[in-house]
Protein backbone atom coordinates (compact mmCIF):
# COMPACT_ATOMS: atom_id res chain seq x y z
CA UNK A 1 0.00 0.00 0.00
CA UNK A 2 1.48 3.32 -1.12
CA UNK A 3 0.58 6.41 0.90
CA UNK A 4 0.98 9.95 -0.40
CA UNK A 5 0.40 13.42 1.01
CA UNK A 6 -2.53 15.51 -0.23
CA UNK A 7 -3.54 19.02 0.82
CA UNK A 8 -6.88 20.06 2.29
CA UNK A 9 -7.64 23.66 1.32
CA UNK A 10 -10.54 23.72 3.78
CA UNK A 11 -8.45 22.56 6.78
CA UNK A 12 -5.18 24.07 5.51
CA UNK A 13 -3.22 20.94 6.47
CA UNK A 14 -1.69 17.86 4.80
CA UNK A 15 -3.65 14.61 4.80
CA UNK A 16 -2.09 11.18 4.29
CA UNK A 17 -4.07 9.01 1.88
CA UNK A 18 -3.93 5.91 -0.29
CA UNK A 19 -4.63 7.42 -3.71
CA UNK A 20 -6.56 4.34 -4.93
CA UNK A 21 -8.41 3.35 -1.75
CA UNK A 22 -9.30 6.93 -0.71
CA UNK A 23 -10.43 8.20 -4.12
CA UNK A 24 -13.91 9.07 -2.83
CA UNK A 25 -12.47 11.13 0.05
CA UNK A 26 -10.07 12.88 -2.31
CA UNK A 27 -12.94 13.98 -4.57
CA UNK A 28 -15.44 14.76 -1.81
CA UNK A 29 -13.04 16.91 0.22
CA UNK A 30 -11.37 18.38 -2.88
CA UNK A 31 -7.90 17.18 -1.80
CA UNK A 32 -4.93 17.85 -4.10
CA UNK A 33 -1.62 16.00 -4.25
CA UNK A 34 1.13 18.05 -2.63
CA UNK A 35 4.14 15.76 -1.98
CA UNK A 36 5.36 12.21 -1.42
CA UNK A 37 6.38 13.17 2.11
CA UNK A 38 6.48 16.20 4.43
CA UNK A 39 7.59 17.32 7.86
CA UNK A 40 6.08 20.09 10.01
CA UNK A 41 7.86 23.44 10.26
CA UNK A 42 7.76 24.82 13.80
CA UNK A 43 7.81 28.45 14.96
CA UNK A 44 11.59 28.54 15.44
CA UNK A 45 12.23 27.48 11.85
CA UNK A 46 9.55 29.87 10.59
CA UNK A 47 11.52 32.69 12.21
CA UNK A 48 14.70 31.56 10.47
CA UNK A 49 12.85 31.52 7.13
CA UNK A 50 11.45 34.99 7.80
CA UNK A 51 14.96 36.38 8.29
CA UNK A 52 16.53 34.36 5.47
CA UNK A 53 13.87 34.96 2.80
CA UNK A 54 12.76 38.39 4.00
CA UNK A 55 9.17 37.23 4.56
CA UNK A 56 6.76 39.37 6.62
CA UNK A 57 5.32 38.77 10.11
CA UNK A 58 2.35 36.78 8.78
CA UNK A 59 4.65 33.80 8.19
CA UNK A 60 4.46 32.94 11.90
CA UNK A 61 0.74 32.22 11.59
CA UNK A 62 0.73 30.10 8.45
CA UNK A 63 0.62 26.32 8.00
CA UNK A 64 4.14 25.52 6.78
CA UNK A 65 5.55 22.11 5.87
CA UNK A 66 8.85 21.07 4.28
CA UNK A 67 9.57 18.51 1.58
CA UNK A 68 12.50 16.08 1.68
CA UNK A 69 14.11 18.20 -1.03
CA UNK A 70 14.24 21.23 1.28
CA UNK A 71 11.38 23.16 -0.33
CA UNK A 72 8.64 24.81 1.72
CA UNK A 73 4.87 24.58 1.33
CA UNK A 74 3.06 27.59 2.80
CA UNK A 75 -0.71 27.29 3.18
CA UNK A 76 -0.72 24.66 0.45
CA UNK A 77 1.47 26.63 -1.99
CA UNK A 78 4.94 25.41 -2.93
CA UNK A 79 7.45 28.24 -2.53
CA UNK A 80 10.31 28.44 -5.03
CA UNK A 81 12.82 30.18 -2.76
CA UNK A 82 16.12 28.31 -2.54
CA UNK A 83 17.50 27.92 0.98
CA UNK A 84 21.01 27.29 -0.37
CA UNK A 85 21.06 30.33 -2.65
CA UNK A 86 19.92 32.59 0.17
CA UNK A 87 22.50 31.41 2.71
CA UNK A 88 25.22 32.15 0.16
CA UNK A 89 24.03 35.77 0.15
CA UNK A 90 24.56 36.19 3.90
CA UNK A 91 27.40 38.67 4.34
CA UNK A 92 27.73 38.53 8.12
CA UNK A 93 26.89 35.17 9.69
CA UNK A 94 27.31 36.57 13.23
CA UNK A 95 24.66 39.27 12.76
CA UNK A 96 22.35 36.76 11.13
CA UNK A 97 22.93 34.37 14.04
CA UNK A 98 22.09 37.08 16.60
CA UNK A 99 18.71 37.62 14.93
CA UNK A 100 17.96 33.90 15.09
CA UNK A 101 19.07 33.24 18.66
CA UNK A 102 17.35 36.35 20.03
CA UNK A 103 13.86 35.18 18.99
CA UNK A 104 11.10 34.43 21.53
CA UNK A 105 7.70 33.37 20.12
CA UNK A 106 4.63 35.07 21.61
CA UNK A 107 1.48 33.40 22.88
CA UNK A 108 -0.49 34.03 19.69
CA UNK A 109 2.18 32.27 17.59
CA UNK A 110 2.11 29.26 19.92
CA UNK A 111 -1.69 29.07 19.90
CA UNK A 112 -1.86 29.17 16.10
CA UNK A 113 0.80 26.46 15.82
CA UNK A 114 -1.05 24.30 18.32
CA UNK A 115 -4.33 24.74 16.39
CA UNK A 116 -2.69 23.77 13.06
CA UNK A 117 -1.13 20.63 14.55
CA UNK A 118 -4.35 19.65 16.34
CA UNK A 119 -6.22 19.79 13.02
CA UNK A 120 -3.47 17.71 11.41
CA UNK A 121 -3.85 15.07 14.14
CA UNK A 122 -7.66 15.06 13.94
CA UNK A 123 -7.86 14.69 10.15
CA UNK A 124 -5.28 11.89 10.09
CA UNK A 125 -6.48 9.97 13.16
CA UNK A 126 -7.95 7.10 11.14
CA UNK A 127 -4.71 6.68 9.21
CA UNK A 128 -2.70 6.55 12.44
CA UNK A 129 -5.03 3.84 13.76
CA UNK A 130 -4.24 1.79 10.65
CA UNK A 131 -0.47 2.23 11.17
CA UNK A 132 -0.74 1.10 14.77
CA UNK A 133 -3.39 -1.65 14.78
CA UNK A 134 -3.76 -3.08 11.25
CA UNK A 135 -3.82 -6.89 11.00
CA UNK A 136 -2.94 -6.71 7.29
CA UNK A 137 0.11 -8.66 6.13
CA UNK A 138 2.91 -6.85 4.28
CA UNK A 139 5.03 -8.15 1.38
CA UNK A 140 7.51 -9.78 3.78
CA UNK A 141 4.73 -11.66 5.59
CA UNK A 142 4.73 -9.48 8.71
CA UNK A 143 1.84 -7.70 10.39
CA UNK A 144 1.49 -4.08 9.23
CA UNK A 145 0.27 -2.63 12.52
CA UNK A 146 3.15 -1.59 14.78
CA UNK A 147 1.59 -2.87 18.00
CA UNK A 148 0.64 -6.39 16.81
CA UNK A 149 3.98 -6.66 14.99
CA UNK A 150 5.95 -5.84 18.15
CA UNK A 151 3.90 -8.27 20.25
CA UNK A 152 4.36 -11.05 17.67
CA UNK A 153 8.11 -10.45 17.32
CA UNK A 154 8.62 -10.65 21.09
CA UNK A 155 6.45 -13.77 21.25
CA UNK A 156 8.42 -15.55 18.50
CA UNK A 157 11.78 -14.55 19.99
CA UNK A 158 10.78 -14.94 23.63
CA UNK A 159 14.25 -16.27 24.50
CA UNK A 160 15.80 -12.96 23.48
CA UNK A 161 15.90 -9.78 25.56
CA UNK A 162 13.97 -6.94 23.87
CA UNK A 163 16.09 -3.81 23.59
CA UNK A 164 15.73 -0.38 21.95
CA UNK A 165 18.64 1.21 20.10
CA UNK A 166 18.10 4.86 21.00
CA UNK A 167 19.76 7.68 19.04
CA UNK A 168 17.88 10.71 20.33
CA UNK A 169 16.28 11.21 16.93
CA UNK A 170 12.57 11.23 16.13
CA UNK A 171 12.50 7.70 14.69
CA UNK A 172 14.08 5.97 17.67
CA UNK A 173 11.91 8.15 19.95
CA UNK A 174 8.82 6.74 18.26
CA UNK A 175 10.12 3.17 18.37
CA UNK A 176 10.94 3.52 22.06
CA UNK A 177 7.41 4.72 22.80
CA UNK A 178 5.80 2.05 20.58
CA UNK A 179 7.72 -0.81 22.17
CA UNK A 180 7.13 0.28 25.77
CA UNK A 181 3.45 1.03 25.14
CA UNK A 182 2.82 -2.02 22.94
CA UNK A 183 4.35 -4.39 25.49
CA UNK A 184 2.99 -2.41 28.47
CA UNK A 185 6.47 -2.51 29.94
CA UNK A 186 8.54 0.55 30.88
CA UNK A 187 11.53 -1.61 31.82
CA UNK A 188 12.71 -2.25 28.25
CA UNK A 189 16.49 -1.89 28.00
CA UNK A 190 17.68 1.15 25.98
CA UNK A 191 21.18 1.70 24.63
CA UNK A 192 22.44 5.05 23.37
CA UNK A 193 25.54 5.08 21.20
CA UNK A 194 27.08 8.42 22.15
CA UNK A 195 29.36 9.28 19.25
CA UNK A 196 30.63 12.33 21.23
CA UNK A 197 29.62 14.27 18.10
CA UNK A 198 25.89 14.67 18.72
CA UNK A 199 24.06 17.99 18.51
CA UNK A 200 23.91 19.86 21.84
CA UNK A 201 20.12 19.52 21.72
CA UNK A 202 20.49 15.75 21.45
CA UNK A 203 22.41 15.55 24.71
CA UNK A 204 19.82 17.76 26.41
CA UNK A 205 17.01 15.57 25.08
CA UNK A 206 18.65 12.29 26.13
CA UNK A 207 19.15 13.71 29.63
CA UNK A 208 15.47 14.71 29.86
CA UNK A 209 14.38 11.32 28.48
CA UNK A 210 16.26 9.52 31.26
CA UNK A 211 14.84 11.87 33.89
CA UNK A 212 11.27 11.34 32.70
CA UNK A 213 11.60 7.56 32.24
CA UNK A 214 13.17 6.50 35.50
CA UNK A 215 11.99 2.89 35.19
CA UNK A 216 13.63 2.43 31.78
CA UNK A 217 17.17 0.97 32.07
CA UNK A 218 19.46 3.12 29.92
CA UNK A 219 23.04 2.48 28.82
CA UNK A 220 25.19 5.35 27.47
CA UNK A 221 28.03 3.90 25.40
CA UNK A 222 30.92 5.93 24.04
CA UNK A 223 34.48 5.43 22.85
CA UNK A 224 36.51 6.83 25.74
CA UNK A 225 39.88 5.90 24.24
CA UNK A 226 39.79 7.73 20.92
CA UNK A 227 39.31 11.39 20.11
CA UNK A 228 37.46 12.27 16.91
CA UNK A 229 39.48 15.42 16.22
CA UNK A 230 42.78 13.62 16.75
CA UNK A 231 41.72 10.80 14.44
CA UNK A 232 40.77 13.33 11.77
CA UNK A 233 44.28 14.74 11.98
CA UNK A 234 45.78 11.27 11.61
CA UNK A 235 43.61 9.68 8.92
CA UNK A 236 41.65 12.64 7.56
CA UNK A 237 38.00 13.59 8.11
CA UNK A 238 35.35 10.97 7.32
CA UNK A 239 33.89 11.26 3.84
CA UNK A 240 30.87 9.94 1.99
CA UNK A 241 33.20 7.41 0.38
CA UNK A 242 34.98 6.39 3.60
CA UNK A 243 32.74 7.14 6.57
CA UNK A 244 34.88 5.55 9.27
CA UNK A 245 33.40 7.43 12.24
CA UNK A 246 30.20 5.43 12.81
CA UNK A 247 32.00 2.12 13.33
CA UNK A 248 34.54 3.67 15.68
CA UNK A 249 32.34 5.97 17.72
CA UNK A 250 28.95 4.22 17.67
CA UNK A 251 28.64 0.56 16.73
CA UNK A 252 32.11 -0.27 18.10
CA UNK A 253 31.47 0.91 21.68
CA UNK A 254 27.96 -0.59 21.61
CA UNK A 255 29.41 -3.89 20.46
CA UNK A 256 31.98 -3.77 23.26
CA UNK A 257 29.30 -3.43 25.93
CA UNK A 258 26.84 -5.94 24.50
CA UNK A 259 29.56 -8.56 24.05
CA UNK A 260 29.77 -8.74 27.85
CA UNK A 261 26.26 -10.22 27.96
CA UNK A 262 25.71 -13.95 27.55
CA UNK A 263 22.09 -13.31 26.51
CA UNK A 264 20.99 -12.56 22.96
CA UNK A 265 18.91 -9.51 22.08
CA UNK A 266 15.97 -8.59 19.89
CA UNK A 267 16.89 -5.01 19.06
CA UNK A 268 14.20 -2.54 17.99
CA UNK A 269 15.50 0.44 16.05
CA UNK A 270 14.14 3.32 13.98
CA UNK A 271 15.44 2.54 10.52
CA UNK A 272 13.04 3.46 7.70
CA UNK A 273 13.30 2.43 4.05
CA UNK A 274 12.23 5.85 2.77
CA UNK A 275 15.26 7.53 4.41
CA UNK A 276 17.74 6.64 1.66
CA UNK A 277 18.43 4.36 -1.29
CA UNK A 278 20.72 2.14 0.78
CA UNK A 279 18.13 1.72 3.54
CA UNK A 280 15.41 0.86 1.03
CA UNK A 281 16.92 -2.62 0.91
CA UNK A 282 16.72 -3.22 4.67
CA UNK A 283 14.48 -5.99 5.97
CA UNK A 284 11.83 -5.42 8.60
CA UNK A 285 13.40 -8.15 10.73
CA UNK A 286 16.79 -9.70 10.14
CA UNK A 287 20.28 -10.44 11.37
CA UNK A 288 23.04 -7.87 11.67
CA UNK A 289 26.71 -8.18 12.66
CA UNK A 290 26.65 -4.62 14.03
CA UNK A 291 24.89 -5.53 17.29
CA UNK A 292 25.85 -8.47 19.50
CA UNK A 293 23.06 -11.02 19.45
CA UNK A 294 22.51 -9.93 15.89
CA UNK A 295 18.71 -9.71 15.44
CA UNK A 296 17.22 -6.29 14.66
CA UNK A 297 13.78 -5.11 13.69
CA UNK A 298 12.05 -1.84 12.84
CA UNK A 299 8.28 -1.63 13.41
CA UNK A 300 8.21 1.67 11.45
CA UNK A 301 10.36 0.57 8.51
CA UNK A 302 7.75 1.63 5.93
CA UNK A 303 6.57 4.81 7.65
CA UNK A 304 6.92 8.22 6.06
CA UNK A 305 8.43 11.23 7.85
CA UNK A 306 4.97 12.74 8.19
CA UNK A 307 3.67 9.52 9.77
CA UNK A 308 6.45 9.60 12.36
CA UNK A 309 5.45 13.18 13.20
CA UNK A 310 1.78 12.21 13.30
CA UNK A 311 2.55 9.68 16.03
CA UNK A 312 4.77 12.06 18.02
CA UNK A 313 2.21 14.86 17.94
CA UNK A 314 -0.77 12.56 18.60
CA UNK A 315 0.88 10.98 21.62
CA UNK A 316 2.28 14.34 22.78
CA UNK A 317 5.74 12.83 23.08
CA UNK A 318 8.71 14.97 24.07
CA UNK A 319 11.20 15.14 21.19
CA UNK A 320 14.59 16.60 20.27
CA UNK A 321 14.38 20.43 20.07
CA UNK A 322 16.79 20.45 17.11
CA UNK A 323 13.86 19.53 14.85
CA UNK A 324 12.11 22.76 15.78
CA UNK A 325 15.14 24.71 14.59
CA UNK A 326 15.07 23.21 11.10
CA UNK A 327 17.29 20.12 11.34
CA UNK A 328 15.67 17.35 9.30
CA UNK A 329 17.98 14.78 10.90
CA UNK A 330 19.84 14.90 14.20
CA UNK A 331 22.85 12.62 13.87
CA UNK A 332 26.45 13.81 14.20
CA UNK A 333 26.54 17.50 13.38
CA UNK A 334 29.64 17.30 11.14
CA UNK A 335 28.62 14.11 9.33
CA UNK A 336 29.77 14.11 5.67
CA UNK A 337 26.29 12.90 4.69
CA UNK A 338 24.63 15.99 6.14
CA UNK A 339 22.95 18.39 3.74
CA UNK A 340 24.22 21.91 3.14
CA UNK A 341 21.22 23.12 5.14
CA UNK A 342 22.21 21.06 8.19
CA UNK A 343 25.78 22.27 7.80
CA UNK A 344 24.56 25.86 7.83
CA UNK A 345 22.32 25.28 10.87
CA UNK A 346 25.29 23.84 12.74
CA UNK A 347 27.12 27.15 12.25
CA UNK A 348 24.26 28.83 14.10
CA UNK A 349 23.44 26.35 16.84
CA UNK A 350 26.66 24.37 17.48
CA UNK A 351 28.76 27.02 19.15
CA UNK A 352 30.52 27.13 22.51
CA UNK A 353 29.14 30.59 23.36
CA UNK A 354 25.60 29.17 23.48
CA UNK A 355 26.61 25.64 24.54
CA UNK A 356 29.58 25.96 26.96
CA UNK A 357 29.40 22.24 27.76
CA UNK A 358 30.70 21.14 24.33
CA UNK A 359 34.42 20.56 23.70
CA UNK A 360 34.57 21.79 20.12
CA UNK A 361 32.13 23.53 17.83
CA UNK A 362 31.41 24.46 14.22
CA UNK A 363 34.13 27.15 14.26
CA UNK A 364 36.73 24.62 15.40
CA UNK A 365 35.59 22.18 12.71
CA UNK A 366 35.80 24.81 9.98
CA UNK A 367 39.30 25.81 11.12
CA UNK A 368 40.38 22.19 10.98
CA UNK A 369 38.93 21.74 7.48
CA UNK A 370 40.91 24.75 6.26
CA UNK A 371 44.12 23.36 7.77
CA UNK A 372 43.43 19.94 6.31
CA UNK A 373 42.48 21.42 2.94
CA UNK A 374 45.75 23.36 2.77
CA UNK A 375 47.70 20.17 3.48
CA UNK A 376 45.86 18.26 0.72
CA UNK A 377 46.16 21.02 -1.88
CA UNK A 378 49.85 21.58 -1.14
CA UNK A 379 50.55 17.85 -1.34
CA UNK A 380 48.92 17.67 -4.78
CA UNK A 381 51.15 20.42 -6.19
CA UNK A 382 54.31 19.07 -4.56
CA UNK A 383 53.60 15.54 -5.78
CA UNK A 384 53.07 16.78 -9.33
CA UNK A 385 56.05 19.20 -9.12
CA UNK A 386 53.90 22.25 -9.84
CA UNK A 387 54.57 25.64 -8.28
CA UNK A 388 51.68 27.47 -6.61
CA UNK A 389 51.70 30.98 -5.09
CA UNK A 390 50.05 31.86 -1.77
CA UNK A 391 47.09 33.68 -3.34
CA UNK A 392 46.15 30.76 -5.56
CA UNK A 393 46.65 28.37 -2.64
CA UNK A 394 44.18 30.34 -0.50
CA UNK A 395 41.61 30.34 -3.31
CA UNK A 396 41.87 26.57 -3.85
CA UNK A 397 41.74 25.80 -0.12
CA UNK A 398 38.65 27.99 0.26
CA UNK A 399 37.02 26.17 -2.63
CA UNK A 400 37.97 22.79 -1.11
CA UNK A 401 36.14 23.68 2.11
CA UNK A 402 33.21 25.75 0.84
CA UNK A 403 32.33 23.29 -1.92
CA UNK A 404 32.66 20.42 0.59
CA UNK A 405 35.24 18.59 -1.52
CA UNK A 406 36.46 16.89 1.67
CA UNK A 407 33.21 14.91 1.64
CA UNK A 408 34.33 13.15 -1.54
CA UNK A 409 37.91 12.39 -0.48
CA UNK A 410 39.31 8.88 -0.29
CA UNK A 411 42.72 7.52 0.58
CA UNK A 412 45.42 9.05 2.72
CA UNK A 413 47.26 11.28 0.27
CA UNK A 414 49.07 14.06 2.13
CA UNK A 415 48.83 12.35 5.54
CA UNK A 416 51.79 11.10 7.55
CA UNK A 417 49.80 8.06 8.68
CA UNK A 418 49.41 6.92 5.06
CA UNK A 419 53.03 5.75 5.18
CA UNK A 420 51.82 2.92 7.44
CA UNK A 421 49.41 1.93 4.70
CA UNK A 422 52.17 0.58 2.50
CA UNK A 423 53.02 -3.12 2.62
CA UNK A 424 56.16 -4.29 0.83
CA UNK A 425 55.99 -7.78 -0.60
CA UNK A 426 58.28 -9.98 -2.68
CA UNK A 427 57.95 -13.57 -3.83
CA UNK A 428 60.38 -16.12 -2.39
CA UNK A 429 62.59 -17.84 -4.95
CA UNK A 430 63.51 -20.83 -2.79
CA UNK A 431 60.02 -21.88 -1.70
CA UNK A 432 56.93 -22.20 -3.85
CA UNK A 433 53.82 -20.18 -2.92
CA UNK A 434 55.82 -18.18 -0.38
CA UNK A 435 56.01 -14.43 0.05
CA UNK A 436 58.11 -12.11 2.21
CA UNK A 437 56.29 -9.15 3.75
CA UNK A 438 57.98 -6.13 5.30
CA UNK A 439 55.83 -4.70 8.08
CA UNK A 440 55.88 -1.28 9.72
CA UNK A 441 55.95 -2.42 13.34
CA UNK A 442 57.72 -5.13 15.33
CA UNK A 443 56.09 -8.54 15.44
CA UNK A 444 54.64 -9.38 18.85
CA UNK A 445 51.92 -11.50 20.49
CA UNK A 446 49.24 -9.32 18.92
CA UNK A 447 50.48 -10.34 15.49
CA UNK A 448 49.64 -13.98 16.24
CA UNK A 449 46.30 -12.99 17.79
CA UNK A 450 45.14 -11.58 14.46
CA UNK A 451 45.41 -15.02 12.86
CA UNK A 452 43.23 -16.81 15.42
CA UNK A 453 40.04 -16.33 13.36
CA UNK A 454 41.43 -18.67 10.67
CA UNK A 455 41.49 -21.65 13.05
CA UNK A 456 43.76 -23.49 15.45
CA UNK A 457 47.56 -23.13 15.43
CA UNK A 458 50.62 -25.35 15.72
CA UNK A 459 53.73 -23.59 17.06
CA UNK A 460 57.19 -24.81 16.12
CA UNK A 461 60.27 -23.08 17.59
CA UNK A 462 63.48 -23.26 15.61
CA UNK A 463 65.95 -21.36 17.78
CA UNK A 464 65.37 -17.70 16.88
CA UNK A 465 62.87 -18.40 14.10
CA UNK A 466 59.22 -19.02 15.01
CA UNK A 467 57.03 -21.13 12.76
CA UNK A 468 53.23 -21.17 13.06
CA UNK A 469 51.00 -23.46 11.04
CA UNK A 470 47.35 -22.39 10.85
CA UNK A 471 44.71 -25.12 10.53
CA UNK A 472 41.06 -24.91 9.55
CA UNK A 473 38.13 -26.51 11.44
CA UNK A 474 38.91 -29.86 9.78
CA UNK A 475 42.47 -29.68 11.10
CA UNK A 476 43.75 -29.18 7.56
CA UNK A 477 46.75 -26.88 7.07
CA UNK A 478 45.94 -23.54 5.43
CA UNK A 479 49.23 -21.64 5.57
CA UNK A 480 52.28 -21.09 7.72
CA UNK A 481 54.11 -18.07 9.07
CA UNK A 482 57.85 -17.75 9.69
CA UNK A 483 59.18 -14.80 11.65
CA UNK A 484 61.45 -13.60 14.42
CA UNK A 485 60.12 -11.91 17.54
CA UNK A 486 60.47 -8.12 17.59
CA UNK A 487 61.48 -7.98 13.93
CA UNK A 488 59.45 -6.73 10.99
CA UNK A 489 59.72 -9.40 8.32
CA UNK A 490 57.34 -12.34 7.97
CA UNK A 491 57.28 -15.14 5.45
CA UNK A 492 53.84 -16.42 4.45
CA UNK A 493 53.60 -19.82 2.75
CA UNK A 494 50.30 -20.93 1.28
CA UNK A 495 49.53 -24.62 1.83
CA UNK A 496 45.91 -24.66 0.71
CA UNK A 497 46.41 -23.32 -2.80
CA UNK A 498 42.84 -24.24 -3.85
CA UNK A 499 41.34 -21.37 -1.82
CA UNK A 500 41.75 -18.40 -4.17
CA UNK A 501 40.60 -15.95 -1.48
CA UNK A 502 42.99 -17.14 1.25
CA UNK A 503 45.94 -14.94 0.28
CA UNK A 504 43.76 -11.81 0.24
CA UNK A 505 42.47 -12.58 3.72
CA UNK A 506 46.00 -13.03 5.06
CA UNK A 507 47.01 -9.67 3.56
CA UNK A 508 44.02 -8.04 5.26
CA UNK A 509 45.29 -9.17 8.66
CA UNK A 510 48.74 -7.86 7.83
CA UNK A 511 47.09 -4.54 6.95
CA UNK A 512 45.32 -4.59 10.29
CA UNK A 513 48.55 -5.20 12.17
CA UNK A 514 50.30 -2.38 10.29
CA UNK A 515 47.68 0.33 10.79
CA UNK A 516 45.78 -0.61 13.97
CA UNK A 517 45.23 2.34 16.30
CA UNK A 518 42.82 0.42 18.60
CA UNK A 519 39.86 2.37 17.33
CA UNK A 520 37.36 -0.29 18.51
CA UNK A 521 35.65 -0.62 15.13
CA UNK A 522 36.49 -4.33 15.12
CA UNK A 523 34.35 -4.85 18.23
CA UNK A 524 31.24 -4.48 16.08
CA UNK A 525 32.39 -6.95 13.41
CA UNK A 526 31.91 -10.04 15.59
CA UNK A 527 28.34 -11.23 16.23
CA UNK A 528 29.63 -13.58 18.93
CA UNK A 529 31.45 -11.05 21.09
CA UNK A 530 34.84 -12.72 20.59
CA UNK A 531 36.78 -9.52 19.84
CA UNK A 532 37.75 -7.02 22.50
CA UNK A 533 39.72 -3.92 21.60
CA UNK A 534 40.22 -1.86 24.76
CA UNK A 535 43.04 -0.13 26.60
CA UNK A 536 45.44 -0.44 23.68
CA UNK A 537 45.01 -4.20 23.34
CA UNK A 538 43.50 -6.34 20.59
CA UNK A 539 42.25 -9.63 22.02
CA UNK A 540 40.26 -12.55 20.63
CA UNK A 541 38.46 -15.00 22.91
CA UNK A 542 39.07 -18.41 21.32
CA UNK A 543 36.15 -19.89 23.28
CA UNK A 544 33.73 -17.49 21.55
CA UNK A 545 35.33 -17.34 18.08
CA UNK A 546 33.54 -19.57 15.53
CA UNK A 547 36.06 -18.79 12.72
CA UNK A 548 33.44 -17.17 10.48
CA UNK A 549 36.11 -14.67 9.31
CA UNK A 550 33.62 -11.78 9.32
CA UNK A 551 36.12 -9.70 11.30
CA UNK A 552 38.54 -10.10 8.37
CA UNK A 553 36.14 -9.55 5.47
CA UNK A 554 34.02 -6.79 7.04
CA UNK A 555 36.27 -3.93 5.95
CA UNK A 556 37.65 -3.48 2.44
CA UNK A 557 41.30 -3.69 3.50
CA UNK A 558 40.68 -5.80 6.61
CA UNK A 559 40.92 -2.75 8.86
CA UNK A 560 38.75 0.37 8.87
CA UNK A 561 41.76 2.67 9.26
CA UNK A 562 43.61 0.83 6.50
CA UNK A 563 40.56 1.22 4.25
CA UNK A 564 40.37 4.94 5.00
CA UNK A 565 44.05 5.34 4.14
CA UNK A 566 43.73 3.09 1.10
CA UNK A 567 46.38 0.39 1.49
CA UNK A 568 49.02 -0.08 -1.19
CA UNK A 569 51.08 -3.21 -1.74
CA UNK A 570 54.48 -2.59 -3.31
CA UNK A 571 56.16 -5.54 -4.99
CA UNK A 572 59.85 -5.93 -4.33
CA UNK A 573 62.44 -7.24 -6.69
Amino acid sequence: MEFKVFWSKEKNIPIIVDEEKDMIRIKTENLTFISNDLRPVFIEEKHLLKILFGWDESIYYKSIWATKQGKYIVDGVLKRESFIKHIKKIENIEKFREKILGFNPNKKMKNIEESILENFIKENREHLYYLLHSEDIDEEGFLVGAYPFIEKAVEIYKNRIPMVSFSGGKDSTVVSHLVRKGLNNQEILHIFGDTTLELPDTYKYVKKFKEENIFTPFFDERNEENDFFQMCKEIGPPSRVKSWCCSIFKTGPMGTTLSNFDEEFLTFYGVRRKESASRSKYKKLGKTPKIHGGLVTSPIIDWLDIEVWLYILSENIMFNEAYKKGFSRVGCWMCPNNSDISQFLSKIYVRKDSNPEINFDSEDWESFLYEFGEKIVKNYYIKNKIDIDEDKLKIEVKEYVEKSKWKARQGGEGLEKSKDAVIRKKECVNEKNSFLFQLNRNIDIEFITLFKPFGSMIFINKKEIKEVIILNSKEEALFKLLYKDKEREVRVTLIDIEDKYLFGKIVKQLNKFNTCIYCQACNSTCSFGAISVTNGKYEIDENKCVHCLNCITKFESGCLVASALKIRIEDGE
